[in-house]
């Protein structure tokens, strides 16, 4: 009974002694597991944030990216964070904040990197979407990249500047040498062909329909509101000016039943002038009236209004011309967005095992 009572007595404080070294770890286990810890948290942040980008959720996708950098901001996948922040403003497009943050990636990254390269083509491809046209061609000038040269094709295409667009294609195209790419440039270089079938005004006749119909060019233009309003405007003076014409409002006859009714005024009358009865007028009258002065204005602003919207409609007839192009090339590029170079490998927040 007493060795029973020994070996109970023994086990117990064998366990509490194992139980106490188990709680007591070295330094090096707890660093150990709480290194696993973040390195768990960190790869559900990712995921999340992947998941959330892929869903469209941008301002969600953003708070949780910038969470990331705040929790591991010395990680080495920061670059590839930063780059989906760029995307995320990108697809809501906030494209200075889009620029901004693609320049960080190159800025942070090596150059011959994956990310380096996406974030490159992104944020050029960033300054096309944003009609940055201007910059694009300016930071591309000499490239022999061929993404770069597609990108500056679309912009060529979108100044209306069809050799410059079909040299840029032709010269990406070699540069990809491959058929994938050949199928794809074909509808480019249709559309830059038929440009020149699209149907346009002609200024002339523009000109002439406004010059012998007010508003007549705008109608042609099938800018109806400013029609209507030349037409407007010029009638209504037409209008006032018809009721400055007095014969019209009293006839020729300025002495009405009576002249004795009439109170004539006489400037420098002398006193020789004669009347040929009591309470009459001079024997010899003679009216006068003029309505010059309220003919003349309205007769000067609907002759202005006629003249410079005639003329208006002569220039504006090389801005619908040019929309029109414009409409014709929206058209044409959805066929072939440049959304269908957008190719090039791109960074993932998910690691793969």
């Amino acid at each position: 009974m007493r060795n029973l009572r020994k070996q109970i007595i023994f086990v117990f404080l064998s366990s509490v002694i194992l139980s106490q070294q188990d709680i007591y770890r070295s330094v090096e286990d707890v660093k150990e597991e709480w290194t696993g810890y973040t390195s768990f948290q960190k790869e559900e942040m990712l995921s999340f944030c992947d998941f959330l980008f892929n869903e469209g959720h941008y301002e969600r996708c953003l708070l949780s990216s910038f969470q990331l950098l705040y929790k591991f901001p010395n990680d080495p996948v920061i670059p590839a964070v930063n780059y989906y922040i760029a995307r995320c403003y990108e697809e809501m497009k906030n494209f200075d904040l889009a620029h901004k943050y693609y320049e960080k990636v190159m800025k942070d990254d090596a150059q011959g990197s994956n990310v380096y390269k996406a974030a490159k083509y992104r944020n050029h491809y960033t300054s096309l979407i944003a009609e940055e046209l201007d910059n694009l061609l300016n930071d591309t000038e000499n490239t022999d990249d061929p993404y770069l040269k597609t990108f500056r094709g679309y912009a060529h295409m979108k100044k209306l500047e069809w050799k410059e667009a079909r040299a840029s294609f032709i010269s990406a195209q070699e540069a990809f040498d491959y058929p994938h790419y050949d199928e794809l440039m074909t509808p480019l270089y249709q559309t830059i062909e038929n440009v020149s079938s699209v149907p346009r005004h002609n200024k002339y006749l523009i000109f002439l329909s406004s010059a012998l119909f007010p508003g007549g060019g705008q109608f042609l233009l099938k800018e109806w509101s400013k029609g209507q309003g030349v037409l407007s405007s010029v009638g209504l003076m037409l209008l006032i000016g018809n009721w400055a014409k007095v014969d019209q409002l009293v006839g020729t006859n300025r002495v009405l039943v009576n002249e004795s009714s009439s109170i004539p005024l006489y400037k420098d009358m002398d006193a020789d002038h004669k009347l040929t009865k009591k309470d009459k007028i001079p024997a010899h009258l003679s009216l006068s009236h003029s309505s010059i002065r309220y003919l003349l204005p309205p007769l000067v602003i609907g002759s202005g209004i006629f003249i410079s919207s005639s003329l208006k409609s002569f220039k504006d007839t090389d801005r619908k011309n040019r929309k029109l192009i414009e409409y014709y090339l929206k058209d044409k590029i959805s066929i072939t967005a440049p959304e269908m170079f957008l190719d090039f490998p791109e960074p993932t927040l998910i690691i793969a095992r």
